[in-house]
């Protein structure tokens, strides 16, 4: 994938190109976080979920993540009682 940039108004008014990686997550402190503000209803997760699938589906999975299939998927290790 490619981008045009203007060189010149980048260097003349000092822009400055930065790339990110998971919009510079740092997993080791930020997922503790989100889970916990989602155990204490802080946030709302559940609704951004639109597909579920069983351990034994995973392949079923990474299959939609391929295609880009639209919406987020959750894979549920346990089975709830």
């Amino acid at each position: 994938m490619t981008a045009d940039i203007d060189l010149v108004s980048l260097v003349r008014q000092e822009k400055t190109l930065t790339g990110t990686y998971y919009g510079s997550a740092k997993p080791r402190n930020d997922f503790n976080r989100m889970v916990d503000l989602y155990l204490n209803n802080k946030i709302n997760i559940d609704d951004l979920i639109t597909r579920e699938y069983s351990l034994d589906q995973i392949n079923e999975a990474f299959d939609a993540l391929e295609r880009g299939d639209p919406g987020r998927g959750i894979i549920r290790y346990l089975q709830e009682s």
